[in-house]
């Protein structure tokens, strides 16, 4: 069995586990979207990922052959995948606080909204889902097989992809000086790279 499934690794992912989704399931609770909601229903496919990535991660942890798990690697990929879980969560949320009022759970856009272009928004244009993403990525290492990290690839960058789709086509339309700040911060979620 892999580490992420015995004592005391099986604690470890649950408290990253834990960082991770309670705030964002309180933060779902309290939820207060001001503006017209644009989010052509994005935010299930998130859901969804999320979901298909823990789901596919579990099962695979338990079912895999060992060909499928990062073997004498094993520990040193599960608390790698730990750190990034809690890098992406950290990401994510510095990322949040450095949009203040203008985050939001689902795309739309208000009449008072701007552009916010400082922080990681400086490097790239949605850092919250590049915390996102390395957070499930993240996870998939930590899970303890390469099927599982190739689950959390494809889900997550299939939900995201759409999720900025929507996002970015709304801002276009919706916000003034977006098209501006495309052009000063080509890349979407990794420098470089998108």
């Amino acid at each position: 069995m892999v580490p992420g499934f015995r004592s005391p690794y099986v604690y470890v992912f649950a408290a990253a586990f834990a960082i991770w989704m309670v705030p964002e399931f309180v933060g779902t609770l309290d939820r207060e979207d001001d503006g017209p909601d644009l989010d052509a229903k994005s935010e299930y496919g998130i859901y969804a990922a999320v979901a298909v990535t823990v789901a596919a991660g579990v099962w695979l942890a338990v079912r895999s052959p060992e060909w499928a798990t990062w073997s004498a690697l094993a520990v040193p990929a599960f608390l790698a995948g730990v750190v990034v879980m809690v890098g992406g969560v950290a990401l994510r949320w510095y990322s949040v606080r450095v949009l203040g009022a203008a985050f939001s759970r689902s795309v739309t856009v208000t009449d008072e909204q701007g552009v916010v272009d400082t922080g990681p928004y400086a490097v790239v244009r949605h850092p919250t889902y590049t915390g996102s993403l390395a957070t499930l990525v993240g996870a998939g290492v930590a899970f303890g097989t390469w099927p599982a990290l190739v689950v959390a690839v494809v889900a997550g960058g299939a939900a995201y992809g759409y999720r900025i789709h929507i996002e970015e086509a709304a801002l276009r339309r919706e916000l003034d000086g977006y098209e501006e700040y495309v052009e000063r911060v080509p890349y979407r979620l990794v420098p470089g790279v998108y």
